[in-house]
């Protein structure tokens, strides 16, 4: 079985999980919103996963790489326990809606796409197609 578990500081992942339902996700999301009261992250953390089959394949997507709630799950990655940082919404959306199960490489392709996503429009040039009208 997949978990998808979106964590962040304040309430970034419970915007995320919201934003990610209306755009047509159906996965189950376990939402963690760090230090907007004064329950400490480690416990919520330990009482998730302990709520996993040991088996299972989990996918955490967090919100910055290095921060203190990504490195509050590293030490739970294993083969079938991936941790994604930096995550916006395009790779969020693909990696929720991906059937299979996950790997390393697929995560990457994924989170390739998510950065071709990114651009400053000011300077962005899209191609034109001459045939089209």
């Amino acid at each position: 079985m997949r978990h998808i578990v979106l964590a962040s500081h304040h309430r970034f992942a419970q915007g995320l999980a919201d934003t990610l339902n209306f755009l047509g996700n159906k996965q189950p999301l376990d939402v963690i919103c760090a230090y907007i009261d004064e329950r400490p992250l480690a416990p919520q953390v330990e009482e998730l996963f302990s709520s996993y089959g040991g088996d299972d394949e989990v996918l955490v997507l967090t919100d910055i790489l290095q921060g203190s709630v990504n490195q509050e799950f590293a030490p739970y990655i294993n083969d079938h326990v991936f941790l994604v940082t930096g995550v916006n919404v395009a790779t969020a959306l693909e990696l929720c809606l991906t059937p299979e199960p996950l790997t390393t490489d697929e995560i990457e392709q994924v989170i390739d796409l998510g950065r071709q996503s990114m651009c400053l429009i000011n300077t962005y040039q899209p191609a034109i197609d001459e045939e089209d009208e």
